[in-house]
């Protein structure tokens, strides 16, 4: 375990054990909550890999807790995955092992609440603060704007490895959460490029594709391969290392040539206006004049390509209808800065 006490003199009135459980990494904190603001108080970090379950790692991390301030004892659980959940289970999507919420509580005393992961970004995201560029970059459109929030519907849309969508609705008098797989509706080219891309998919796949393999960390990887085979790639060094890579590694080895190679800052900027372009028809469904989020560590890791020249934004206003465009004009765009939301997210849902 890689322990990291953030606020370790935090006082609560409330904590909480809050989960953010992916096929990479298992991230387990205490967080406290004092009058609906969260604090991060110690959080542990294990390879996804080398545990079997959830068990022992909770075990690990209270005992730690409590062996440096015995207060530090949750009244309650939320853990947050990546996969699909019913009857308080989740089925891990890219691991050999589940979670078992009830089971859990069981073994632990508390309430124990699963959750999907991007639902949990929709739970994080009211525990933002949009004024906080340590949490929030606001993203100008064209015109130099930031609308500001109104008590409206939000909308999320998270590329990474996969892509995430998830909306918030209003209810008068709070945000309430809410998943979708908005992620696999098809995907709706509006250029040359685009066409092209999503023919040459459809022909790999047999079927109309959906807008992940676009718009996610698996899109850079579809989107290299595309380009290559229909445009080409230079014949250096960097270009053959990118070729003899893991898939998984191409789209970080992709970004970091783009400030040096034309063809990769080509590539990026194309995969940026996709995002922007989709980001758009998102809008165009839930109206978020509560503000549009991006979420995700594709999209935090393209942050300058997103704000340059207002290709996002450009894309994200890109419609034939000019009465929807005044409206997309209104909408706050924002993107999450913050890698613990699904943290700060797990406990607001284990409050709810």
């Amino acid at each position: 375990m890689v322990t990291n006490w953030h606020n370790p003199d935090a006082t609560f009135q409330r904590l909480v054990l809050a989960g953010d459980i992916g096929g990479t990494n298992s991230n387990l904190a205490l967080v406290g909550e004092t009058a609906g603001k969260f604090a991060l108080i110690v959080e542990g970090v294990w390879s996804s890999r080398e545990i079997d379950g959830l068990s022992k790692p909770i075990r690990e991390l209270l005992d730690l807790a409590k062996a440096k301030r015995p207060d530090l004892v949750p009244s309650r659980a939320c853990i947050s995955a990546a996969g699909p959940v019913a009857d308080n289970r989740c089925t891990m999507t890219n691991l050999p092992w589940s979670i078992d919420g009830t089971a859990l509580s069981a073994e632990f005393g508390v309430p124990v609440r699963v959750i999907n992961d991007f639902l949990a970004i929709g739970y994080g995201i009211p525990t933002l603060d949009v004024n906080d560029p340590k949490q929030i970059t606001v993203i100008r459109h064209p015109d130099g704007s930031t609308p500001a929030p109104q008590a409206a519907t939000k909308a999320v849309v998270g590329p990474g490895t996969g892509l995430g969508v998830g909306f918030l609705a209003w209810d008068g008098k709070r945000h309430i959460p809410a998943s979708s797989e908005g992620g696999h509706i098809v995907f709706a080219p509006w250029d040359a490029d685009s066409r092209s891309f999503r023919d040459y998919v459809e022909a790999r796949i047999g079927k109309a594709p959906g807008v992940e393999p676009f718009v996610s960390g698996t899109g850079i990887g579809n989107l290299y391969e595309w380009w290559r085979d229909t445009k080409g790639v230079p014949a250096t060094d960097a270009w053959k290392a990118i070729e003899a890579a893991a898939y998984h590694e191409r789209p970080r080895m992709i970004s970091e040539l783009t400030a040096a190679d034309s063809v990769a800052a080509g590539m990026i900027s194309f995969f940026v206006r996709l995002l922007g372009r989709y980001s758009g028809d998102i809008a165009s469904i839930f109206l978020p004049l509560g503000g549009l989020y991006l979420a995700g560590g594709v999209a935090q890791k393209q942050l300058a390509w997103i704000t340059h020249e207002d290709q996002f934004t450009l894309a994200f206003e890109n419609t034939y209808n000019l009465h929807l465009a005044k409206v997309l004009r209104q909408v706050p765009l924002y993107l999450i800065n913050d890698y613990s939301i699904s943290l700060y997210g797990a406990a607001n849902a284990a409050l709810d």
